[in-house]
């Protein structure tokens, strides 16, 4: 599970309550460097695509506090190494119309924040149920890095 959130106490609260239900979760606690690299890909959607499709995660946390995030889930929703891996948006009240654009662009959840565990759990595991299978990779797979 990958999960980017600029705010720093909100990224552990919620990495924390998904690894105690079992998850590995990817976020930039831990990892000075990945936050950077991360942030780095967000400006092009191209780089993020590549950035996901390498780390194939079984599912997306993604705050639309930025403005590159909904152009990201567009990016990954278009292409084949990752349109397969879902996505939940996460927003406060302020980003409800960013909240509903991701819902359009094909993340298959939104959450107000704040969440709670409850809500996070049943919302998580709500997608992953639904998920669908996730393709069979032969390792040979490149990222087209035109994704318009």
């Amino acid at each position: 599970m990958l999960l980017v959130d600029d705010d720093l106490m909100r990224r552990y609260a919620l990495a924390q309550i998904l690894r105690l239900d079992g998850f590995e979760v990817h976020s930039e606690s831990g990892h000075a460097s990945w936050l950077a690299l991360f942030k780095s890909c967000l400006s092009e959607p191209a780089l993020i695509v590549s950035f996901v499709a390498a780390l194939d995660p079984d599912l997306l946390l993604l705050a639309v506090d930025g403005r590159a995030a909904l152009p990201t889930i567009g990016a990954l929703r278009h292409h084949p190494l990752t349109d397969h891996v879902p996505v939940i948006a996460l927003g406060d009240r302020t980003r409800a119309r960013e909240l509903e654009t991701a819902l359009a662009l094909g993340a298959a959840r939104s959450l107000l924040r704040p969440i709670s565990a409850e809500v996070l759990r049943t919302e998580v595991g709500i997608v992953l149920a639904a998920q669908r299978p996730r393709p069979a990779r032969t390792g040979d797979e490149v990222p087209d890095l035109d994704v318009n």
